[in-house]
């Protein structure tokens, strides 16, 4: 068995790793080196969850094991009139490590076990075609680009055809961390979001401050301005809006030192929340199969989508270990409605925050500023996409989960 692996992202990456552990040929096309990768701009700020670092342990990944890489805690914080709040210690750590430090060491993890890579720019169903006449499959994992209109877009799947925020986030000297330590959102109301983990960089331990902002809405001056023309106006804008829609998050910064750590740790955009169709017909008889944010792209709003890119590498590493061919229609289309019982779960919940609150989200927040029994098992799910989605898919459900939470941790 061959299979050819196009990007280098969490997916392609955790896929190709897997593969080679099970003892299947792969060869992952990228043009970047991993000095490339390190070199550029940042395209996430991801935190990755106990399962996730698990499946890294399984991989032989252990470069960020250590404590002072740990995101123990979650604070959250529904601003605006009477706002409420809670805090929780994870059951077991996140962490959040700067991505082009992640991606690129794993890139060289490959490359040192002796997978092969080419240093390729694959822009279409042409350039698909010529790979898979060298593969027995071809499994596209690179959500940018031409490639991701190889996979059209699944309307039943996809309800929004617009970005529902709009991004602007940076890594920041000057902020003081969490106390405790971890990572904090604030949400406002018809503004967005302002996302502040304490996150590893190349320097050392810094906080990305994230701000999503609702297209029209007070935060979205800030993701359409150039960071580089006024640095200092730039900075002061972000803690402008800070100052007035997150106070908690502003006492924790000092003004005189708040400022980005480089120009190149900036990155602004947006996404629309979309799942494409899972595979497509490439050649005579050959096929591709599209994971992680090639299939897939949520909005990170619920800190999600590298950790399901993950799981969709794994549980396709273990189909192909399985599967004795051919790899064909069939085969793609089966392993793919695997994989969307997986992934559903985090569309289905990432797609409702983003989108107007039901009252059940809120009554679920209300319970658990009240309760920290609440506030442990909502925090706990954040690693449980399954649970998390049953507790909040309707009002019946959350009282369920609330009701719960109570008994189980009271120990009746």
């Amino acid at each position: 068995m061959s299979i050819g692996i196009v990007g280098a992202g969490i997916s392609g990456l955790h896929l190709a790793l897997r593969l080679q552990q099970f003892g299947v040929d792969t060869t992952l096309y990228t043009p970047q080196r991993p000095e490339d990768i390190r070199d550029g701009p940042p395209l996430n700020f991801v935190t990755r969850f106990h399962s996730t670092r698990e499946r890294e342990k399984a991989l032989g990944v252990t470069h960020w094991t250590s404590g002072e890489f740990d995101n123990p805690s979650m604070h959250m914080y529904l601003e605006g009139s009477g706002g409420l709040s809670f805090q929780s210690r994870l059951p077991h750590p996140a962490s959040s490590v700067d991505f082009r430090m992640y991606l690129a060491a794993l890139l060289e993890e490959y490359q040192a076990r002796g997978g092969g890579v080419e240093p390729r720019e694959t822009t279409g169903r042409s350039d698909l075609a010529d790979l898979a006449g060298n593969h027995d499959l071809v499994v596209v994992a690179a959500g940018r680009g031409a490639l991701t209109g190889t996979f059209p877009r699944d309307p039943a799947r996809s309800p929004y055809d617009t970005a529902r925020r709009r991004l602007a986030g940076g890594l920041f000297h000057g902020v003081l961390p969490a106390d405790p330590v971890g990572m904090t959102m604030h949400m406002v109301p018809g503004a967005g979001e302002i996302h502040a983990p304490t996150y590893h960089t190349f320097g050392g331990q810094v906080t990305v401050v994230l701000v999503e902002a609702v297209p029209g809405g007070p935060f979205e001056s800030v993701t359409g301005r150039d960071h580089r023309d006024d640095p200092d106006g730039f900075a002061g804008h972000i803690l402008r809006l800070v100052g007035d829609h997150a106070p908690t998050l502003r006492e924790r910064i000092d003004e005189q030192e708040f400022a980005l750590v480089r120009p190149v740790d900036m990155l602004q955009g947006a996404v629309v929340p979309t799942v494409r169709h899972g595979w497509a017909k490439v050649g005579d008889d050959r096929f591709a199969l599209a994971v992680g944010d090639a299939w897939i792209a949520n909005d990170p709003l619920t800190a999600q989508g590298a950790n399901l890119g993950s799981a969709q590498a794994f549980l396709l590493a273990e189909a192909l270990r399985t599967a004795a061919g051919p790899y064909d229609e069939r085969f793609c289309r089966t392993v793919s409605e695997r994989m969307w019982a997986d992934a559903q779960p985090v569309v289905d919940w990432t797609n409702m925050f983003i989108g107007d609150p039901p009252p059940q989200v809120t009554a679920l927040f209300a319970a658990a500023a009240a309760d920290q029994r609440v506030a442990d098992a909502f925090v706990e799910n954040l690693d449980r996409p399954h649970e998390m989605w049953h507790s909040v898919r309707t009002p019946e459900n959350t009282e369920e989960f609330i009701s719960g939470a109570r008994l189980v941790r009271s120990g009746t």
